[in-house]
């Protein structure tokens, strides 16, 4: 039992050191030359950074952890557990945390350009600081850059920076050429550019300090300060020989107008509302009213020339020359209602429109169109004619018989007093029109539809009879001239189918006269043509025949003026040969009988007649003696 006692001890021996040899083995640790060791215990922490090889029982409190490794453009941000504060370590390096160090963040480094920068804010304090580069930046701790990296703005002879420090709200303006880096607690606030004025160009700058305003002229490159502002910016006001421009002080509501030639420059406080305008030019035919602000008083000007208005003064109108012909006429109201009658019956005149006067307007029915259907549309009318003038009408009228007709015509009208007539009526076509057609109708009624075709002409002059007498014209200051019906027709389809019928028959019946008519005019036009020809006729026989006889009067004293020469011619040729005269005479003759003979026997010769001859004929003698 003992030996087995023994046994058992050996036995938990041997498995107690194998239990340890075990651990003991599983508890080295190899610790390379990037991991640490952080040991715990309760006194405080230490810390082991390797390289190095040892054993660490299961029991010891510690952590194993790898050093931080930073590239060149990385930086880490450690923190103290115990005193919480910060710390940045920045690349490139390898690094080893304290015991009580704690990784918070590995960030990028800032790398600045040659024109950026970058505005660092302390979150504990609330300073600022600027780095400009070119660099590459490792912020504090509790350094943030809100805006991250920013460019520079490189000032030149066009531009200017515009910032505000913030410690103090005063603003100013950086106009040093070069690459403009704001210094801590400056803001920008805008890049201001520059306005390029051209001579014939100004400018209008307000101080928002001072509250005044001045006009910069050019040709300059104007760069406004910090607190001033360009209001605008605008060309100055080129007048010539005929153009003005009004200038309003918006302060003092003064007006000042100026004239060419000049180049106008306004104060800060004055505005060009009309812009440049032109001058106006007066002839003997147009004149200008113009209106004075101050007193309200209205004067026409009609001195030929250029005109230019005076401060306060509006020009109303341009007014041409009013001209009434001798036919014409018009009437003037003040403005008190006084009227004044302009005619021209006296001969052609013309005026101008006095100042608070205008010219009466007549709203008159237009009835100078034959389809003008009621009631009328009014014309104005301004102008009157004081000629005779036509009214068109197209009425409905009624016959004793009940028949309806539509009559259509004219009604001449003159105005006689425009006086009495602007008293008395306000639309004098359509009182006319309305009395001539209430007149036609009560000539009609009283006679019946056929007497009304047969005497419509006379019916119509009754009519107009009974209106040249009536006062109603008079009162009015009108004559009437005449009534003319130029047409008429059924209202009624089936009175018109009759009427037609009967105006077919009438027409008919004219024509067929109108055709016999002409029959007998062509008959009698051909038989005084016949008697005519025949006359033409008679004419021309004895015509012929006076010439006929004329021609052998002619003929005949030609062949004896050449008998008698050629007897003449043969006679004196025998002068010396046969001295008696009255030889040669008897030898003239003998020849003149043989010429005979022989064209009588040539002319036999030639055709199948027989000669017979008996010796007297020939005048043969045997043995005669000459």
């Amino acid at each position: 039992m003992d030996n087995d006692a023994v046994k058992g001890g050996i036995a938990c021996c041997t498995l107690g050191w194998g239990i340890f040899f075990i651990v003991m083995l599983a508890s080295i640790r190899t610790i390379t030359d990037q991991q640490q060791v952080v040991w715990k215990t309760p006194t405080g922490r230490t810390v082991q950074n390797g390289q190095f090889t040892q054993i660490i029982w299961p029991h010891t409190p510690h952590e194993v952890r790898d050093a931080t490794r930073l590239t060149m453009l990385q930086y880490a941000t450690i923190i103290h557990e115990r005193t919480q504060k910060k710390r940045n370590v920045g690349g490139p390096v390898l690094e080893f945390l304290d015991a009580y160090d704690k990784l918070e963040g590995i960030y990028d480094k800032y790398v600045l350009q040659k024109r950026e920068y970058i505005r660092l804010v302390d979150d504990m304090t609330g300073e600022e600081r600027v780095v400009a580069g070119e660099a590459v930046l490792v912020p504090e701790p509790l350094e943030k850059a809100p805006f991250g990296i920013e460019t520079c703005i490189v000032v030149g002879a066009s531009n200017a920076v515009l910032v505000e420090n913030k410690t103090s709200g005063m603003k100013s303006l950086i106009t040093q050429k070069g690459m403009f880096v704001p210094r801590p607690h400056e803001r920008i606030i805008e890049e201001k550019f520059a306005t390029l004025l051209d001579p014939q160009m100004y400018a209008v700058v307000k101080d928002h300090l001072t509250g005044k305003t001045q006009t910069i002229l050019g040709p300059t490159l104007l760069q406004v300060g910090p607190y001033e502002e360009l209001l605008r910016v605008d060309k100055k006001a080129l007048l010539e020989k005929d153009q003005y421009i009004r200038l309003l002080n918006k302060k003092t509501g003064s007006e000042r107008v100026i004239s060419g030639p000049a180049v106008v420059v306004p104060d800060p406080s004055e505005e060009a509302e009309a812009g440049v305008e032109q001058a106006i030019f007066l002839t003997s035919q147009t004149a200008v009213k113009v209106l004075n602000r101050t007193s309200g008083q209205q004067r026409l000007i009609d001195t030929e020339g250029v005109f230019f208005p005076e401060p306060y003064e509006r020009v109303l109108e341009v007014q041409n020359k009013i001209r009434v012909l001798p036919h014409q006429a018009c009437v003037l109201r003040s403005i008190t209602g006084n009227v004044t009658l302009m005619s021209g019956e006296a001969g052609a005149t013309a005026f101008f429109l006095p100042p608070f006067t205008s010219m009466v307007e007549f709203q008159w029915s237009f009835y100078k169109s034959r389809d003008v259907k009621l009631p009328a549309p009014k014309e104005t009318i301004t102008m009157l004619d004081l000629r005779v003038q036509k009214l068109f009408f197209s009425n409905e009228v009624r016959t004793s018989d009940n028949v309806k007709l539509r009559m259509n015509g004219t009604v001449f009208w003159k105005v006689t007093d425009v006086m009495q007539m602007l008293s008395m009526s306000s639309d004098l076509p359509g009182d006319i029109s309305q009395r001539t057609a209430s007149s036609l109708i009560q000539a009609v009624s009283q006679n019946t539809l056929s007497v009304f075709m047969e005497n419509f002409n006379a019916i119509t002059q009754t009519a107009f009879s009974a209106q040249v007498g009536d006062t109603f014209y008079s009162d009015r200051g009108v004559e009437l001239q005449n009534i003319e019906v130029t047409g008429y027709d059924c209202v009624d389809e089936e009175t018109a189918l009759v009427l037609q019928d009967i105006i077919k028959r009438t027409t008919m019946r004219i024509n067929e006269l109108q055709v016999q008519e002409s029959e007998n005019e062509v008959a009698a036009a051909k038989l005084e043509g016949e008697i005519e020809l025949e006359k033409k006729r008679t004419e021309l026989i004895t015509t012929q025949a006076g010439n006929e006889k004329l021609l052998a009067e002619f003929q005949g004293q030609s062949s004896g003026a050449k008998l008698v020469q050629s007897a003449a011619t043969f006679i004196d040729g025998l002068g010396t040969s046969v001295p008696n005269v009255t030889s040669r005479v008897t030898l003239y003759k003998l020849l003149q009988k043989v010429k005979s003979r022989n064209a009588d026997t040539k002319n036999l010769a030639q055709g199948k007649a027989q000669l017979f001859m008996t010796p007297e004929d020939l005048d043969l003698k045997l043995n005669s003696e000459l």
